[in-house]
């Protein structure tokens, strides 16, 4: 049987961790915690299972933190779950099933699931949802060096498999949280337009963030999701808007304005 190592990004996330780690155990021959500064019970819960390692490292970007967990596993194939991700049984019991036939592809996608402020949702901005991201993958052939900042995507892989079962993705849980993340996401953001040379110009500023509500409501489908999905196409405008307004005034400091 193949080994596997698993990684879960921490701050704050004692809510799900248990449940989570529950999941992993089963399946991984190591897990790795890294975490960026948590003051509740995240430590704690992580060193109560034998296999898990915890690892502090100072957050800057989650692309940065994704590349640090990978070089923090011992194994070439690596799992990685966020700590509002939790796996259903026919997950564990798919990841098995790959790790006896042993690893055929560079990486592999699962389906997911979105719930946010208690419903299941049909989008969020940039995510529909169910999505299939990729969440187990060989460091050797894959990696997050060339993805963006925030919402950060791996590549290098020449094929793709798939696991089995879903994972239920528990995010937003209140307006105070998706205040909170609106904010951390495009403060990272802003500076993602700027590395990537994005212009930033009055037009953008006016005309984008409306665009963003346009779509991820009516064609992406937030409509029909009541009173949430209105919430979420405001928060495609807001997180849009801001990320601009962020990213303009990082310039107009940088240039002495």
């Amino acid at each position: 049987m193949e080994n596997l190592s698993s990684y879960i990004l921490t701050k704050n996330s004692e809510l799900h961790l248990a449940k989570i780690l529950n999941h992993l155990k089963i399946i991984s021959d190591e897990i790795i915690i890294i975490d960026s500064g948590s003051i509740d019970d995240t430590k704690s819960i992580a060193k109560s299972f034998e296999k898990v390692k915890f690892i502090y490292n100072e957050f800057k970007n989650f692309k940065d933190q994704r590349e640090f967990a990978a070089s923090s596993c011992s194994y070439d194939m690596i799992l990685f779950l966020d700590s509002d991700e939790i796996p259903d049984t026919d997950f564990v019991n798919s990841i098995i099933e790959l790790k006896k036939e042993g690893f055929k592809h560079d990486a592999y996608k699962v389906n997911r699931i979105w719930n946010v402020l208690g419903k299941e949702i049909h989008s969020v901005y940039p995510i529909t949802s169910p999505d299939f991201p990729i969440r187990m993958y060989k460091k050797s052939k894959v990696s997050f060096s060339d993805s963006s900042l925030v919402h950060e995507t791996p590549t290098g892989y020449s094929s793709v498999g798939k696991i089995n079962g879903s994972i239920k993705h528990i995010t937003f849980k209140t307006n105070e949280e998706l205040n909170q993340k609106l904010e951390l996401y495009t403060n990272i953001a802003a500076f993602d337009l700027i590395h990537k040379k994005r212009k930033i110009n009055t037009f953008k500023i006016i005309f984008s963030p409306l665009a963003a509500f346009l779509k991820w409501y009516f064609v992406k489908g937030e409509y029909k999701d009541g009173y949430v999905g209105f919430l979420l196409g405001i928060y495609a405008y807001k997180y849009t808007l801001k990320k601009y307004l962020k990213a303009r005034l990082i310039v107009q400091k940088n240039n002495g304005q």
